[in-house]
Parts: structure tokens; C-alpha cells; sequence
């Protein structure tokens, strides 16, 4: 095996041992430089510098070749948390000159962004009332608003969490949109109003009203039940 030459770098007392292939290594640089010109240091063989020591450990590592990023917080020194770590990585990798390592810093510090596809979910609230007359044919839209704000639905409602899936299977919903006029915009201030008393402040909590379903259901005896069905969305971006 033919012999390798080894220079020795001096860091605040401890001592490391570089190899000709390891100073060549992402050079020209400040090893090259010193070690393979014209400076004094190429006779000596030897260098010290004032420059952190456990820093050095990782470029050293860098210097034979290996990935050396994401920091292993343990590999650093106890006062520098792994963003400052990276940080002075790249300003020790200036001062050495190698451009692969302050590269890869920079590429490693830029913030990273999600490629996953917010997914939509859905909230179904649901109401069942008695004997009242929100379905009318005399009501302007066939929609009585009086009867919608005479509503109580604060303890007796039900409320679920559904897929996008599920909610495209969910038939005669009316939406806000599907209104345009000034009957049609107090339906759905009656609307919004309705499920204000069950969702509190959805907007706020990030969930949008985007439509309802009201339908009159068989007689029990006396008794005529409507069935009020209110779905928000909102949207939940997937955790890397």
C-alpha cells in the first residue's frame, strides 16, 4: 500500500490527523492552501487554530466523505442547540473554504415545504325538531326564517368528524351560495345564526358553513318531526 502523507491540525490543544485525500477532499480550500503550497505549514506538516474542536469532529467526518447533516444534537458541544449548530457549521466551513459543506448548510437551513395535499373533513351537525313549520309552501322560499330562529338546538344536537368521501355522498344539500336574493340572504343568516348555537364560533375555529338539509320525516301519533342536517368543512393539512 503506497504511504499516505498526514498533516496534524491543532484545535484549542487536541490534536487531529488529516490524510493527503482528505485535505483534496471539496478543495481548493484552506487545508490545500496551507498544506499542499507554499506556506511554512507545508514542511511542518502542522497547523493550530483557535476554532472549536467538536465542530471540527463533523467536518472531519465531512472530509473522508459522509453525510455529516442532519446534526446529531449529541455531537455538539452543550451550549449550542442544533440551529445554532448549523449555523456555526457553516461559518466554520467559510472559514476552511469548503463550498460543498456551506452548500449543503445553506440547502439544509432553508425552511422546508410540505408537498402533502391538505385533506378537506367535515363536520355533521345534526337536530331533530318537533311539531314546527320550517318546511311551508306560505313561507317565502319555502323556508320559514322565524321558525329557524325560534330554535333551541344548544343540548339536543348530535355532531360527527367525516371524510371528504363521505360528505360527496350526502344528496339535497342547499348551500349559501345557492341563494342570491334578499329572502334568500336571510335564510342563510338564519342558517349561519342556527349553527352559531351549536358550533360556537366555527368561523373563528377555522370551519366554513357550506350547506344544510332540511326535510319534514314520517309522523309519530301526533307528533311531526324535522330533521335538520348542517355540514361545515374545514381543512387539515397531513403532518410530515
Amino acid at each position: 500500500m503506497d504511504y499516505e502523507p498526514k498533516y496534524t491540525v491543532i484545535m484549542r490543544g487536541q490534536e487531529f490527523v488529516l490524510t493527503k485525500s482528505q485535505i483534496e477532499f471539496d478543495s481548493p480550500n484552506y487545508f490545500s492552501s496551507c498544506f499542499l503550497g507554499d506556506f511554512r505549514e507545508a514542511q511542518s506538516r502542522s497547523l493550530e487554530l483557535c476554532r472549536n474542536p467538536d465542530l471540527f469532529r463533523i467536518i472531519v467526518e465531512y472530509l473522508c466523505g459522509y453525510e455529516v447533516l442532519p446534526l446529531n444534537d449529541k455531537l455538539l458541544p452543550s451550549f449550542m442547540s442544533t440551529k445554532m449548530g448549523l449555523e456555526n457549521l457553516r461559518i466554520d466551513a467559510l472559514f476552511y473554504q469548503l463550498e460543498g459543506l456551506v452548500k449543503a448548510c445553506e440547502t439544509f437551513a432553508k425552511p422546508r415545504i410540505s408537498h402533502r395535499v391538505p385533506k378537506m373533513s367535515f363536520m355533521l351537525l345534526g337536530y331533530t325538531t318537533w311539531n314546527t313549520n320550517i318546511l311551508s309552501d306560505t313561507a317565502p322560499r319555502g323556508i320559514s326564517v322565524s321558525e329557524i330562529e325560534y330554535l333551541r338546538p344548544e343540548n339536543d344536537h348530535w355532531h360527527t368528524i367525516v371524510t371528504e368521501d363521505a360528505f360527496a355522498r350526502i344528496e339535497r344539500l342547499r348551500s349559501p351560495e345557492s341563494y342570491n336574493d334578499l329572502q334568500g340572504f336571510r335564510i342563510v343568516a338564519a342558517m349561519e345564526g342556527y349553527t352559531r348555537k351549536m358550533a360556537g364560533n366555527y368561523r373563528q375555529n377555522g370551519w366554513k358553513l357550506v350547506g344544510w338539509r332540511i326535510e319534514d320525516v314520517a309522523d309519530q301519533g301526533n307528533l311531526r318531526a324535522t330533521e335538520i342536517l348542517v355540514v361545515l368543512a374545514g381543512v387539515v393539512t397531513p403532518k410530515d
